[in-house]
């Protein structure tokens, strides 16, 4: 079977990486993948995610510089499905969707389709999270209907993305599955040092932006210092919003006790060294860091929100916090460092899930029998 699997892309977060684990299994289990990627500009950062591919002998195909509705890209796209003759195309997030769904509109009327739902809209999803109740008829809606509908098959990450597109009708219950992620991230485990690192440390690594909750965490951590100044939390992640959180860490003058350490190519050795992970966003399609945190045995402070406790257990593998309760995440963040052991218990437990359920394989082996479905049909 051959597969093209299609994103537009600027850097390496959640669904990329999930590209990166899903693409060379499935060469593995004899499948011929190629995939094409359609940067809007040439940034540095998306080098490691084409040489990964080449490092597994995937087919790229690169488009730089188009807008979305540039006539000449969809030349270009088209000019590619029709050289490649490819039994299915897999489609990731919004603008790749939309793209496909109008090539097989156009061009291919027996294109077959699987289009994959990370998440929704990030404005939306940063505001209301995955609750449909206040969607809007935007043009960002009519283009999810419009894709899931041409697609012979939509699948989601997680069961908070699932119920938006069953609740919001964007996608037909008879042609949406939910499949989480799975990793193998045995690899980069052993790429660590296991070392006592200089500073005890609690860690949230994402992007700097306002709805991963990095304000809610320095709130938090002016009652964290009054308790311990010695513990400290370090962000590792850049984005639209460093300036803001600069700025609100001078005003709550927290000093040394917050460190901002930039992107990280590998943060993995930040991972191991730090005593538990924060994963505070208002909202995530899944939260590819907890399944990377469980990766070392790390322990989780979650925000009670999708999808973050569809996968953490309060008091097994993590704890759970209430959305904008910067003093309830004071209370937990205190207790996880003065109860190492118990952190310790939760990381472990965290990485039996993580090795008995969110695997690479239950992930591939759940995908190939959507495409063995798909292919199936007439």
């Amino acid at each position: 079977m051959k597969i093209l699997f299609v994103q537009k892309m600027a850097a390496i977060s959640g669904s990329e990486l999930y590209l990166m684990q899903l693409l060379p299994e499935l060469k593995r289990r004899g499948y011929e993948v190629q995939v094409m990627i359609l940067f809007p500009t040439h940034p540095p950062t998306t080098k490691p995610f084409i040489d990964h591919f080449t490092s597994h002998g995937i087919v790229s195909h690169e488009i730089y510089g188009h807008k979305a509705l540039s006539p000449r890209l969809f030349m270009k796209l088209r000019r590619i499905l029709k050289k490649g003759k490819f039994d299915i195309v897999q489609s990731n997030l919004v603008h790749a969707d939309f793209w496909i769904a109008v090539m097989k509109w156009l061009f291919f009327p027996t294109l077959k389709i699987v289009s994959v739902k990370h998440g929704y809209h990030g404005g939306y999803s940063a505001r209301y999270g995955n609750d449909p109740s206040h969607l809007w008829k935007t043009m960002y809606y009519w283009l999810q209907r419009f894709s899931a509908r041409y697609a012979n098959y939509n699948l989601t990450i997680s069961q908070g993305v699932y119920d938006m597109y069953i609740r919001g009708k964007m996608a037909p219950p008879d042609k949406l599955r939910n499949i989480y992620y799975g990793l193998d991230l045995e690899a980069k485990t052993k790429q660590v040092t296991e070392r006592e690192p200089e500073e005890k440390f609690a860690l949230l690594l994402g992007r700097l932006e306002r709805y991963k909750g990095h304000e809610l965490v320095m709130k938090a951590w002016k009652k964290v210092r009054e308790k311990n100044p010695a513990w400290k939390c370090y962000f590792i992640g850049n984005g639209s919003d460093e300036a803001r959180f600069l700025q609100v860490k001078e005003e709550l003058q927290l000093g040394e006790a917050v460190k901002f350490c930039g992107y990280q190519a590998n943060p993995h050795q930040f991972i191991k060294d730090s005593r538990f992970m924060l994963v505070t966003s208002r909202w995530e399609g899944f939260g590819m860091i907890i399944l990377e945190s469980w990766a070392h045995k790390k322990a989780i402070i979650a925000v009670d929100a999708p999808a973050m406790n569809e996968v953490i257990e309060e008091g097994v593998n993590g704890l759970l916090v209430k959305q904008d309760d910067a003093d309830g995440l004071a209370e937990k963040i205190i207790w996880m460092f003065e109860h190492p052991e118990e952190a310790n218990q939760f990381g472990k437990a965290g990485n039996e899930k993580l090795l008995s359920y969110f695997t690479l394989e239950r992930m591939t082996n759940e995908t190939e029998e959507v495409y063995k479905k798909v292919f199936s049909e007439g």
